[in-house]
């Protein structure tokens, strides 16, 4: 349900109060900017609550999530995501939309991507990193039932890694939707309003996925 003007007011204004130590450090920097910046951080912190709440933050920063506002003539622009040179790049919409498997169980069917059906498994290395993110060395399978690995024990890192490989690739990679779900909840229905009461104007906002050629110094970081 859509928040009434007076509703809209009072949360800009809760925005506005925070704003203060942003203001401090950057003296010159607009209201709507800052306010821009701030709606930066906070879906950055979603996507982060997300990833954890999934257990997906493994590597290739990929809760390092940049955002950066631009204007041009009377347009801001927020965009957030990842640069092209960074490692989370290539792979943070598998993890967003997840993969469908050779007998897709976990990923949502509307995911464009599915596993090769011409291979057996996924990049043993990759699952490799995740074991060794999670300090994980020698370990029974058993107790990783719920990744589909249907043996009743396989000890070392080596072995292990093969075996959920293979699980992901015909099981698929779970769908997430860490971005999406951020981005609907940090820029819903409400956000343009709130931005208009916080200015005391209206301002056309664009919010965009991160171009890739916006390179490290020119992005936020929280």
């Amino acid at each position: 349900m859509s928040i009434s003007q007076a509703q809209a007011k009072a949360i800009a204004d809760g925005f506005l109060a925070t704003l203060g130590q942003l203001r401090e450090t950057n003296p010159d920097m607009p209201v709507i900017e800052a306010l821009l910046l701030k709606y930066g951080a906070e879906f950055q912190q979603e996507a982060i609550n997300n990833l954890n709440a999934n257990k997906s933050i493994a590597s290739g920063n990929i809760a390092d999530i940049r955002f950066q506002v631009t204007k041009f003539g009377t347009t801001y622009t927020l965009a957030m995501g990842y640069p092209k040179d960074e490692p989370a790049s290539k792979y943070w919409d598998f993890v967003n939309q997840g993969v469908r498997g050779t007998k897709n169980i976990k990923a949502d069917n509307k995911t464009p991507y599915v596993f090769s059906s011409s291979k057996k498994s996924i990049p043993v290395s990759v699952v490799e990193g995740w074991l060794k993110y999670n300090k994980l060395k020698t370990i029974a399978v058993k107790k990783y039932s719920k990744l589909g690995v249907e043996l009743k024990a396989i000890e070392g890192k080596k072995s292990l890694a093969a075996a959920i490989a293979r699980s992901i690739h015909t099981k698929g990679l779970r769908s997430t939707r860490y971005f999406d779900k951020a981005r609907d909840s940090v820029f819903g229905a409400d956000f343009q309003k709130i931005m208009n009461a916080a200015l005391g104007y209206d301002v056309e906002i664009k919010i965009t996925q991160i171009a890739n050629e916006i390179k490290d110094g020119n992005n936020n970081r929280k």
